[in-house]
């Protein structure tokens, strides 16, 4: 197994933690997991990932994911606001009619998908007492493009704890073993598919508490360094636990990991006997 030397890895670089070009003159910060997904305090410093980079994994990778009408619903059911301010709908067929519609959990109204079906919509409703909102189950994402995000946040987190160790920043950008997993973000490159392992560790929605106070997690990620020298990128969003080897495409070590601790989450490390 290729493994990734995390205790040897050792801020500021002027080079793309991705393309390793200069980014010296970049304006942009990235947001390691996306606003879209309520992230708004999670941040590398401007220059770790260039303004090219930031643009193409925004547009190329994280918008067709999150536009995806998996993470649509997900995000209305949640009512997480992207930068702009705003609530995704959620798109469903209203009966009888069959008529396409969209739904806003926010302003708590329905209103038709295609402008040449508003008059056939208000037609139907005038003259019923009662219709039918039919919202179908979206399938998960594409695993292509949920891999090649995962992979990205995974650089970024390891990025963001090292940028605080002298030369850390340089050590992500100069380690070898990482190049699969930066081209496969970067690029698609091969293979096809860089396995992840995902399952649910609590309901979405779920409230915590601590002390008096009850709060939800939208997101959050750890690194789980193991002791056949592995490194994995763990994080749960809106309660899926989603992990990715670093170092290879597979994550054979990460169940066998999870064996031996009771599949308990890497992210709740305290809970762990």
């Amino acid at each position: 197994m290729k493994a990734v030397d995390f205790k040897r890895l050792n801020c500021h670089s002027t080079r793309c933690i991705f393309c390793r070009k200069d980014s010296s003159g970049s304006e942009t910060v990235e947001h390691i997991i996306p606003e879209a997904l309520g992230n708004k305090e999670y941040v590398l410093p401007r220059g770790v990932v260039c303004d090219s980079c930031n643009s193409y994994f925004g547009l190329k990778v994280e918008k067709p994911l999150l536009d995806s009408d998996y993470f649509r619903q997900a995000r209305s059911r949640n009512l997480i606001y992207n930068k702009e301010d705003r609530v995704p709908t959620i798109s469903g067929v209203f009966f009888p009619g069959f008529i396409p519609i969209e739904w806003d959990r926010v302003g708590h109204s329905v209103f038709a998908a295609r402008e040449r079906d508003t008059t056939k919509l208000m037609d139907v409703l005038r003259e019923i007492q009662e219709g039918k909102l039919i919202v179908p189950m979206m399938e998960k994402p594409d695993e292509h493009l949920m891999s090649r995000f995962l992979a990205k946040t995974a650089l970024e987190v390891l990025a963001s704890r090292l940028s605080v160790i002298p030369d850390g920043l340089e050590e992500v950008i100069d380690k070898s073993e990482l190049d699969d997993l930066r081209h496969y973000a970067r690029f698609g490159a091969p293979p096809k598919l860089w396995p992840f392992n995902a399952r649910a560790i609590y309901p979405e929605g779920k409230m915590f508490v601590e002390g008096t106070q009850e709060y939800e997690v939208l997101h959050e990620y750890t690194l789980l360094y193991t002791e056949s020298s592995e490194l994995y990128s763990v994080a749960a969003i809106l309660g899926t636990e989603y992990v990715i080897n670093m170092g290879e495409p597979e994550t054979d070590g990460y169940v066998e990991w999870l064996r031996e601790h009771s599949f308990k989450s890497p992210l709740y490390m305290d809970s762990i006997t």
